[in-house]
């Protein structure tokens, strides 16, 4: 991606394409309409309402507009990447198109809402050779980082314990997210994230999975009217959830360590307490490590018996007090189309993620211990 001037290489910008501009679509098109390295020259969203509010947020780039992805791929020539933000059911059949052109793609989480989907999407990419990010934000987040550095300095040892507590308001008032056919579930959908940090932080595989979850406020069947504290859609009544409202996990790892997950989707209006998402690890020296509110680490005890607290930069990951790690993993997608090189948050450890959200699910409805060989 250079151009040669008078002997001198030239850094080229590299073009996107953004298919869907809902909330994480906008939030795409707003962090890398930021960064001056690119250039959004086509955007495709059905819904005119969307594209409105999006293309209105823009200060530095005019994109075309179409309204699908087939659209799209009638102008492959004009852009180098593609950035997906599709609700889940989507991604395949929106992904392997692109991926059969060659084109390198930001895909967001979950990779897909069934194993199938996944396994689909893995096998395109690497016949293909394309690379493709999952938008798994938390692996470029300042806080989590930080973690997974005083982790492999020992700091704890090994870990044997994890936690998250993910104690939050609903989904924002879209169907798809509350139809389990097409999100996968509450756990596939919002929770690969944490899972994925589990697998990062821990270091092995994991192995099974007893899952306990219902419905306690979104209910089937009734009115219940939604709202969401960042979304840009307005409240609306939701009466056939199929997903859980919530849940506990717990994981099995090949090492013998164990982690553990909370999941509440009914706060309201949303998390209020002083710790927001927690996020914990027990290492087998005795101490802790506890990541709150995205923005701070506390370190306690252990063979030094000390106790410290960790302030950290919470600014130059995201753009504008967005999501931890929103903007790094943009600029690291930049690098990734640039130089060919693996994503760090790449297609496999999706799937990693993916296995361990949809064995949850699995166990909830089936009352049991699932392994994780028995879904692959």
């Amino acid at each position: 991606m250079y151009l040669h001037l008078g002997g001198d290489r030239v850094e080229k910008r590299i073009r996107l394409a953004l298919v869907g501009l809902g909330d994480m679509g906008s939030g795409h098109l707003y962090g890398f309409d930021r960064i001056s390295e690119c250039e959004i020259t086509w955007v495709a969203d059905p819904h005119e309402s969307n594209l409105a509010r999006a293309l209105g947020i823009l200060k530095n780039n005019k994109p075309q507009v179409c309204t699908d992805h087939d659209q799209l791929l009638l102008h492959s020539d004009d852009y180098d990447a593609v950035v997906i933000s599709v609700p889940n059911y989507l991604h395949r059949d929106v992904a392997l198109p692109f991926i059969a052109i060659g084109k390198p793609l930001f895909l967001e989480k979950p990779v897909a809402s069934t194993l199938g989907q996944c396994n689909e999407i893995i096998q395109a990419a690497e016949e293909r050779g394309v690379p493709v990010q999952i938008g798994l934000v938390y692996r470029y987040s300042n806080v989590y980082r930080r973690m997974a550095q005083e982790v492999k300095r020992g700091r704890l040892g090994d870990v044997t314990m994890m936690w998250c507590k993910e104690f939050r308001d609903p989904f924002p008032p879209r169907d798809w997210f509350y139809d389990e056919s097409l999100s996968g579930g509450a756990l596939v959908e919002k929770d690969c994230h944490h899972f994925d940090i589990f697998n990062w932080m821990i270091g092995a595989k994991p192995v099974r999975v007893f899952a306990s979850g219902g419905q306690h406020v979104i209910r089937r069947g009734q009115d219940n009217l939604i709202t969401n504290n960042y979304t840009h859609y307005a409240p609306r009544n939701i009466t056939n959830s199929s997903i859980v409202d919530h849940a506990w996990v717990t994981i099995d790892y090949d090492n013998g360590s164990k982690a553990m997950l909370g999941l509440c989707m009914y706060l309201k209006p949303y998390n209020l307490t002083d710790e927001g998402l927690e996020i914990g690890l027990i290492g087998s020296n005795g101490a802790q490590m506890v990541a709150k509110k995205d923005k701070s680490i506390d370190i306690s005890g252990g063979e030094d018996f000390t106790k410290e607290y960790i302030d950290l930069d919470v600014v130059s990951d995201s753009v504008d007090g967005g999501h931890t790690g929103s903007q790094k993993q943009r600029y690291a997608f930049l690098n990734t189309v640039r130089t060919g090189e693996l994503p760090f948050a790449d297609l496999n450890i999706g799937k990693e993620a993916l296995l361990i959200a949809l064995a949850a699910e699995k166990s909830i409805k089936e009352e049991r211990y699932v392994y994780l060989h028995e879904l692959i």
